[in-house]
């Protein structure tokens, strides 16, 4: 019984693509790989981090983030399926808290309707002068929870 209610927690974890409201579609390619062909970790990596970087540095958000740098403080990372290259993924994204100069971010990399890994990251808005905590302004916090 243990067994089966342990399977039941890992299949509800899985993020399903309704769970997303902004997208970015991305290749994979031979070079993302290790030696048994998966795409590995560290290539899964930067493509989440892509799509943060697209949320974040929006075009209708230049004004806000100029001078800023976005720092990921926590990463966490979940394998669901096995993913092959070269191909296409899409990564969905979505803000699940937002603080004064910080954010979480929900993520998840898709292959079709196959969510093949998710994760969660903290992130830190810095003031590129300074080194500081740059506030979150208001704009930029309904961009990203539109």
């Amino acid at each position: 019984m243990n067994e089966v209610s342990r399977e039941a927690r890992e299949k509800a974890a899985i993020p399903t693509a309704a769970m997303f409201g902004m997208w970015v579609a991305e290749k994979t390619r031979n070079r993302d790989t290790d030696q048994f062909g998966h795409v590995n970790h560290a290539a899964m990596a930067t493509l989440l981090e892509g799509a943060r970087i697209e949320l974040v540095f929006a075009p209708e958000l230049e004004a806000e983030t100029a001078g800023i740098d976005l720092l990921v403080v926590r990463l966490t990372l979940n394998f669901h399926k096995e993913l092959r290259a070269p191909g296409r993924v899409r990564i969905g994204s979505r803000v699940t808290r937002i603080g004064s100069s910080s954010f979480d971010v929900a993520q998840a990399i898709f292959d079709g309707e196959d969510c093949i890994a998710s994760a969660e990251a903290v992130c830190v808005l810095l003031d590129r002068r300074t080194r500081k905590p740059s506030p979150v302004t208001q704009r930029m916090r309904a961009h990203l929870l539109a």
